[in-house]
């Protein structure tokens, strides 16, 4: 489960184009940031992503990928030309089909083969058409799903929506939005040859419907359970409350929201997904935002902030550029916990958060949301610097962001929990507490 949202230069603050994304994954799947040079391969290379092995190809660009830790692929990143993409689960009528490449591989390999948008929705496109999708995507529960994805550089941006091999695309004007249902209608720019073929003959769309497909692919029941029609409604509707035109802080704002509702706690079972997202039950909001990032996307030198963590509500958006990530990103976490990687030590502070974070949250948000401000201001003042002076200035706004979390965890030891938590909450987070290994 995850949201991406997407504002291009003519309806932003800054002028350039804005990209955001919540990533939702099982609550140990341990995020990491890294970046990655520009490389060179053998004619023969081969290339094994996370399911399968295909041909590399001869020049990799450098990118930023934001991930979890056992995929090749990437849930969301950049690279050095300036494309950014994201991607969302979709569940489709598409039959299940052998392993191939995972939607977070196809984000992984544009990214790696391509100078703009339009290159990395061919090289999607045509990937995917040639290999397909699917396999195993998570790590303790049997979830396979296809894609859909933003793309986006600083001209403008597409997405870009899959039912097994099949696709359409679309030209975003303005802002757009997309999370884990098919979206894309009667309305689009180009679609796979066979794209309304087979669901014409099963059935699903009518001989004399138009060619819609989201009507002709959606799988009704999957959708619904993960609430992606209702947080994608959401961040349209949050991305049409702003005040125009939309700035950097305004897509923070929403990919921290909890919905309107001023009872909301995350221990709360009667309540569906929101678009920060807070793991529950196993079967009941089995996800939650694992990492979170967003993209200031300039000819000249992209901007990027990521949280590195979970729960964005509790995270300060830390800045990077590919050629000058923050070290203390690194250790990259892995499947247990630890005490030295970023993800890890603030998952301390989530679990223990839980059962009291809206009380934390209405004592530490405005600070929060100021340091964020000035990080974003900081950062954008430095477009222009050399590498080692980005690289300074990103070291020590971690270090800012750091101290910033350590002082969130002491002011947590004095608030008092309202309520006792539901029982089967608890017993949840106690049982994935002790599969990877995390105690106090």
């Amino acid at each position: 489960m995850c949201d991406t949202l997407v504002v291009t230069p003519e309806a932003s603050a800054t002028g350039t184009l804005l990209f955001a994304k919540n990533s939702d994954r099982e609550r140990n799947e341990a995020h990491q940031v890294l970046s990655l040079p520009a490389a060179r391969h053998g004619s023969r290379a081969k290339l094994s992503c996370t399911r399968i092995e295909i041909e590399q190809v001869k020049e990799t660009r450098a990118v930023l990928l934001a991930k979890p830790y056992w995929i090749w692929g990437a849930e969301m990143g950049a690279n050095d030309a300036g494309v950014v993409i994201g991607n969302e689960a979709l569940f489709t009528r598409a039959a299940a089909g052998p392993d191939a490449l995972l939607g977070m591989d196809l984000l992984r390999l544009a990214l790696e083969r391509s100078e703009t948008a339009t290159e990395a929705v061919g090289w999607i496109t045509g990937l995917l058409e040639r290999h397909g999708q699917g396999g195993l995507a998570a790590v303790h529960r049997d979830l396979r799903y296809d894609n859909g994805f933003i793309v986006a550089d600083p001209d403008g941006a597409w997405v870009v929506e899959t039912a097994g091999q099949q696709w359409v695309t679309r030209r975003v004007q303005g802002f757009d939005a997309i999370s884990n249902a098919v979206r894309t209608t009667t309305e689009f720019d180009d679609a796979s040859a066979d794209a309304f073929r087979e669901p014409r003959a099963r059935g699903w769309l009518g001989s004399t419907d138009p060619d819609d497909f989201a009507l002709a692919w959606t799988d009704a029941e999957p959708t619904a359970r993960g609430n992606g029609p209702g947080r994608c409604r959401r961040s349209l509707e949050l991305l049409a409350r702003c005040h125009k035109p939309i700035r950097p802080d305004d897509l923070l704002s929403i990919l921290r929201d909890h919905g309107d509702e001023p009872q909301w706690r995350p221990d709360d079972l009667s309540r569906p997904s929101t678009l920060c997202m807070h793991a529950a039950l196993d079967d009941w909001r089995p996800s939650q935002t694992t990492g979170a990032m967003l993209s200031i996307v300039d000819a000249t030198r992209s901007t990027h902030f990521l949280t590195g963590t979970s729960a964005p509500c509790l995270s300060p958006f830390r800045p990077a550029w590919i050629d000058a990530l923050p070290a203390g990103f690194s250790p990259l976490p892995t499947a247990r916990a630890d005490s030295a990687s970023l993800f890890w030590r603030h998952e301390r502070l989530h679990r223990r958060a839980l059962d009291r974070l809206p009380e934390l949250l209405a004592e530490i948000a405005d600070e929060r949301d100021q340091a964020d401000a000035l990080r974003i201001a900081t950062a954008l003042s430095l477009r222009d610097a050399t590498q080692a002076e980005r690289q300074q200035a990103a070291e020590q706004m971690f270090a800012t962001a750091d101290a910033q979390v350590r002082s969130w965890m002491q002011r947590l030891d004095g608030l008092v929990r309202p309520q006792e938590p539901d029982p089967r909450w608890r017993a949840a987070w106690a049982e994935h507490n002790r599969r990877c290994g995390l105690v106090d």
